[in-house]
C-alpha cells in the first residue's frame, strides 16, 4: 500500500497558515535550534489521535488553532486536522483526490466540515488504510475485544529526539508494559500476515476449546441424565403398550424407544383436554418455541448469506484479475498507427479500436482495485452471528425444560377415570418426555463430544495453515540481515566489527543485541558509545521500512520520522571534526541509498522525514542532500 504525508498545515484565528510541503522518499528540515523542528513529529503525533497533545507550549500553540496533516493512501489525500488542545482538541477528516493543495485549506474549508471525537477520525484513517482487525481477544473472551490500533502503529514510525540514539529504549511509547504488550501482538496484523479471520477462528477455537473442558467434566452428569431418560420412559412405555393389550421389551435401547415415541398406535381423535389450563400454556409454549426456532433459521440464513458474500468478492476479484491477465496479452500501445500495406493510407478505424481497448484495460484495472479494496472481510460478523445462534438455542432447551414442569403437574391429575383417557394421558406423557429428550437437554454426551472436537480439529488444520511462529522467525532473520547490511556503511566502533546484530522479533522484549561470539551477546544497553547507539537505531528502523514496504497487504503508514539523528556527532551545531563529518555523511548517504533501494526494489518508495541541524554544506553529498530539503530554518526563519 503507498502512503505517506504530504503536507504539515498550521492555521491560526486570523486565518494565516505555514505550511510544511513533504514528499514520498526523503524530506529533510533543516535549521537552527528552537525554529520548531522537532515539534513536527508531535504535531503529526497528535494529528494521529494521540490521547493528549505533547506539541510544545508556546509560540507555536499560541499561534496555532487548527493543526493538520495532509495523509496520500492509495489514489487519495486525506485532511486530517485538530483543533488545539485548548479549544477542545475535536478533530475533522476529509476525503480529496490525490493531488490535493494544502493552500486550499482555511478556516472556511473546516467551518464546511462536521467536528469528530478522535476515536471516530482515528476509525475512518484505520479503515482507509486497511486496518480492519477488530477483536483479538482470544483468550479472556468475557473481556473487551481487542482492536488492532492506529494509535499501537506510531511506535514503529517515530524516532524523536530523546530516543534516537538512546541504549535504554528503542521504540515510542515502549516504557508502557500494556501499550508494548499490544504493539508486539498485533506486528503481524501491522505486516498483512493475518487478518481479522484468522482472529476470529482463534477466539472460535478457544470457545470450542473452553465447552469440551465443560463437557468432558459434565460428562458423568450427561450420562446420568440419560439413564433417568431411559428411567422414566421405560415405564411409561410399558403402561402405554398394557393399555392396549400389547408387551413393550424393557431390554429396549434408548435410541429405539425415541424412535418408537414418533409411531405410537393412535388412540381415538376425538379431543382431549381442550378446555385444559395446562394445555394452553403447553401450547403457548409450543409457540415460543416455533418463534426460536424462527430465530434461529433467520441467524442460519444470515450467516450463509455473509458467507457467500465473503466468497463472491473474493470470486469476483478472481475473475476480473484472471480478465486482466487475458487483456493484458493483446493490449497495443498507445501511440501505435496503421498504415494500409496496399494504398499507405492511415487506418484511423483501426487506431480508434487500440484507444478504446487501452481506455477498457485502464477501466478495469480501476475496477480491480476498488473491488481488491472493498471485498470486506466478514469473519467477526459470522462470529458475532453464530454466538447469538448459540444464545437462541440455549433458550429452546430453556423453554423444553418448562414444558417439563407441565409434566410434572399433568402426572399429578387424578381425573382420568376411563380406558380411553388413560390411554391418551399416556401418549401425552410419553411425547413430552420423548420431546424434551429430542431436543438436546439429555442430548448423547458423546455425540456432543464428537462433534464439538470434529470441529476443533477442523479450526485447528486451518489455523496450523498460518504458521506465524515461522513467518515471525522469517521476519526477525530478514530484519537482521538488513540491518547488518546497512551497518557495514555506518559508525560502529571497531571493537563490533564485524557487525552481526540481531533483533528479537519473536520475544516479547523485542531486544537488539550484537553477537560477541557463538554464546555471548552484547545488549544494546551494554554497547558504549553513542555512535554504536544511533547506528543501531537507524539500522534497525530502516529494516523495518522496508519490511513492512515489502507486503502489499500491510495497512502500515510507510512513513518514518528521525529526530536529530547527528546529533551524537554535532551536540552544537559548530562542534565539528573531520571523523565526525565523515561519520554522518556515511550515515545520511545510507538513509538515501536505502529508501531508494526500496523503491528500485519492491515499486514502492516509503517516506522518511528528518529534522536536523546539519544544512548539508559541510558534507561531500551536499548536492544530493539539498535535493531532498524542504525547509531551511536558519536567519530567523522558523515554523511560526
Amino acid at each position: 500500500m503507498r502512503s505517506y504525508i504530504s503536507s504539515i498545515v498550521l492555521i491560526n484565528d486570523a486565518d494565516d497558515k505555514r505550511i510544511v510541503p513533504l514528499k514520498a522518499g526523503v524530506n529533510i528540515i533543516t535549521g537552527d535550534s528552537k525554529t520548531g523542528k522537532s515539534a513536527l513529529v508531535e504535531i503529526i503525533d497528535y494529528c494521529l489521535c494521540s490521547s493528549r497533545s505533547t506539541v510544545p507550549k508556546g509560540e507555536i500553540t499560541n499561534f496555532t488553532s487548527i493543526f493538520c496533516i495532509t495523509l496520500v493512501i492509495n489514489n487519495n489525500c486525506y485532511v486530517i486536522a485538530r483543533q488545539a488542545a485548548g479549544l477542545g482538541g475535536k478533530m475533522y477528516i476529509s476525503k480529496q483526490a490525490e493531488d490535493f493543495d494544502p493552500n486550499n485549506l482555511n478556516l472556511l474549508f473546516f467551518n464546511m466540515l462536521s467536528l469528530q471525537a478522535p476515536k471516530e477520525v482515528q476509525g475512518k484513517i484505520e479503515t482507509a488504510l486497511g486496518l480492519s482487525v477488530t477483536n483479538m481477544q482470544a483468550e479472556n473472551l468475557d473481556g473487551k475485544p481487542e482492536k488492532a490500533s492506529l494509535r499501537n502503529m506510531v511506535s514503529f514510525l517515530f524516532q524523536h529526539q530523546n530516543l534516537m540514539a538512546s541504549k535504554f529504549a528503542l521504540f515510542y511509547r515502549f516504557n508502557d508494559f500494556y501499550k508494548r504488550k499490544a504493539v508486539i501482538q498485533q506486528f503481524p496484523v501491522f505486516t498483512g500476515l493475518v487478518g481479522q479471520e484468522y482472529y476470529s477462528k482463534l477466539i472460535r477455537l478457544t470457545d470450542l476449546k473452553n465447552q469440551l473442558k465443560k463437557l468432558k467434566k459434565n460428562s458423568e452428569t450427561n450420562k446420568a441424565a440419560r439413564e433417568r431418560v431411559r428411567a422414566v420412559l421405560s415405564p411409561l412405555l410399558t403402561d402405554y403398550f398394557a393399555l392396549l393389550n400389547s408387551h413393550f421389551d424393557l431390554e429396549t435401547p434408548l435410541s429405539t424407544m425415541l424412535k418408537i415415541t414418533q409411531n405410537l398406535p393412535q388412540p381415538d381423535d376425538s379431543p382431549l383436554f381442550n378446555d385444559s389450563g395446562i394445555m394452553e400454556r403447553y401450547h403457548a409454549l409450543c409457540g415460543q418455541l416455533a418463534s426460536l426456532r424462527d430465530a434461529e433459521h433467520e441467524l442460519s440464513i444470515q450467516i450463509n448469506d455473509i458467507s457467500n458474500a465473503n466468497n463472491t468478492g473474493t470470486g469476483l476479484v478472481e475473475v476480473l484479475d484472471e480478465l486482466k491477465e487475458r487483456t493484458t496479452l493483446g493490449t497495443p500501445n498507445e501511440d501505435s498507427t496503421y498504415t494500409c500495406p496496399l494504398c499507405g493510407n492511415s487506418c484511423e478505424n483501426i487506431h480508434q479500436n487500440d484507444t478504446e481497448i487501452l481506455d477498457a484495460s485502464k477501466w478495469l484495472e480501476s475496477e480491480i482495485a476498488i473491488t481488491q479494496k472493498y471485498t470486506a472481510d466478514f469473519s467477526e460478523e459470522i462470529r458475532v452471528l453464530s454466538s447469538k445462534k448459540d444464545e437462541v438455542v440455549k433458550e429452546i432447551k430453556a423453554v423444553w425444560r418448562q414444558m417439563k414442569d407441565i409434566e410434572k403437574n399433568y402426572i399429578n391429575s387424578k381425573d382420568l377415570l376411563t380406558k380411553k383417557e388413560q390411554i391418551e394421558y399416556a401418549k401425552v406423557k410419553i411425547q413430552l418426555h420423548a420431546e424434551l429428550a429430542s431436543s438436546g437437554v439429555f442430548k448423547n454426551a458423546e455425540l456432543d463430544l464428537e462433534e464439538l472436537q470434529n470441529e476443533i480439529a477442523l479450526l485447528q488444520s486451518q489455523l496450523d495453515g498460518i504458521d506465524l511462529e515461522t513467518e515471525l522467525s522469517k521476519a526477525e532473520t530478514f530484519i537482521s540481515d538488513n540491518m547488518n547490511r546497512l551497518a557495514l556503511k555506518l559508525d560502529f566502533e571497531d571493537e563490533f566489527r564485524p557487525v552481526k546484530l540481531n533483533f528479537e522479533l519473536t520475544k516479547e522484549t523485542y531486544d537488539l543485541y550484537q553477537h560477541q561470539n557463538q554464546h555471548d551477546k552484547i545488549f544494546l544497553y551494554e554497547m558504549g558509545s553513542g555512535a554504536n547507539w544511533v547506528s543501531c537505531h537507524i539500522a534497525l528502523f530502516l529494516s523495518l521500512l522496508r519490511y513492512f514496504s515489502k507486503y502489499p497487504k500491510s495497512p502500515m503508514l510507510l512513513t518514518m520520522f528521525f529526530d536529530q539523528p547527528s546529533q551524537v556527532y554535532f551536540p552544537q551545531p559548530e562542534d565539528k571534526v573531520s571523523s565526525d563529518i565523515i561519520a554522518v555523511e556515511n550515515m545520511y548517504q545510507t538513509i538515501f541509498d536505502e529508501i531508494n533501494a526500496i523503491d528500485k526494489d519492491l515499486g514502492i518508495l516509503p517516506q522518511i522525514i528528518i529534522v536536523d541541524h546539519v544544512s548539508g554544506a559541510e558534507l561531500k553529498n551536499e548536492k544530493e542532500f539539498l535535493s531532498y530539503v524542504r525547509r531551511d530554518w536558519r536567519n530567523n526563519n522558523g515554523l511560526i
